[in-house]
């Protein structure tokens, strides 16, 4: 698996720059705030790959079911806020299973 360095390293000024301004720190701090954004940002990335690399190693329906699933919710009258969430797992869970296949 390849890593999006561009976006981890955005992420990263990101947290940085709001580090910064939440704990109310000269620019001189940046680069230790930054330092310590750029080992959070990896970490995240690793444990979203190792997640991903998990369901993509054992898929545990066939995709025509999760298929299934996927339309009966997507053809309801109205979601909430759970059903957006279990769309969202179904998705990846598709993903994976295609990827498996």
């Amino acid at each position: 698996m390849t890593f999006n360095r561009k976006q981890i390293m955005t992420l990263a000024w990101a947290w940085a720059r709001q580090d910064l301004w939440s704990l109310r720190l000269p620019a001189s701090h940046l680069r230790r705030l930054f330092n310590d954004a750029l080992r959070r940002a990896w970490a995240e990335a690793k444990e979203k790959a190792r997640q991903f690399s998990d369901t993509v190693k054992s898929p545990s329906r066939p995709v025509a079911q999760i298929e299934a699933e996927i339309c009966t919710l997507e053809n309801r009258d109205g979601l909430r806020h759970p059903d957006f969430e279990r769309l969202a797992a179904l998705n990846l869970e598709l993903r994976a299973a295609r990827l498996a296949a």
